[in-house]
């Protein structure tokens, strides 16, 4: 049994985290700056993206080059939206009042 290669493991890593944050290939060329064909053959394995490209890349999905890569695990917070990643690395403040916010917002569901 052969292990996949780098060029897999981005591959596959790119496509996944992709439908985890709901985007098609041509939203997140967009969110990128790279063209929806060039996503199309990162995820295919048939071209490597450049370094510019993986870190363009990564910053669209909001996940380090290393998760991109594979290198690093993706971590639950790979499956929250990513303004909640965002959130966490927020000012002390910043997180004070999102999380009053998101109390009073939640409050209302717990209501019948």
């Amino acid at each position: 049994m052969s292990t996949p290669n780098n060029t897999e493991n981005l591959a596959a890593r790119l496509q996944q985290l992709r439908e985890l944050r709901k985007l098609t290939q041509a939203e997140l060329g967009s969110r990128a700056g790279i063209a929806a064909a060039s996503i199309s053959h990162f995820e295919t394995a048939q071209r490597t993206p450049s370094l510019e490209s993986l870190v363009k890349l990564a910053d669209a999905l909001d996940v380090s080059t290393d998760a991109l890569l594979g290198r690093s695990a993706m971590h639950d917070n790979s499956r929250l939206d990513p303004i909640f990643v965002r959130a966490s690395n927020a000012s002390a403040e910043t997180l004070d009042i999102l999380r009053r916010v998101t109390t009073a917002l939640l409050a209302n569901t717990d209501k019948p």
